[in-house]
């Protein structure tokens, strides 16, 4: 009987960390709430996924509009609280609107 080699250690730690098939749209909006810094408790929006990152690296979008960080969706389900689930279905954003500035009138409906 053939023995099997040992996973290399990339491709598990790939498999590990792969996308779980649960993709949160883009527009959505969370709140963080375990402590990074000085960032505990700001509200981000979800971005476009990049199709060069991939599904399992999620921008985070601040209130300005702008593309500030990354973090995966695994991260997303521990430390992020949903507030505002999106219904937009492109992932990628093709054709669509840059995200902007988020309004005030829309930052107090959060």
């Amino acid at each position: 009987m053939k023995r099997r080699r040992p996973e290399p250690w990339i491709m598990r730690n790939i498999r590990i960390n792969a996308n779980t098939g649960k993709v949160i749209p883009p527009r959505s909006v969370v709140k963080l709430l375990s402590p990074w810094g000085d960032d505990q408790g700001t509200i981000f929006r979800i971005g476009y996924y990049s199709r060069q990152d991939g599904l399992n690296c999620v921008w985070l979008v601040n209130e300005l509009g702008t593309y500030e960080q990354t973090t995966d969706l695994k991260s997303i389900d521990e430390d992020f609280e949903i507030l505002k689930l999106s219904d937009e279905t492109d992932l990628h954003g093709v054709n669509r609107e840059v995200l902007g500035p988020i309004s005030d009138a829309d930052f107090v409906k959060l």
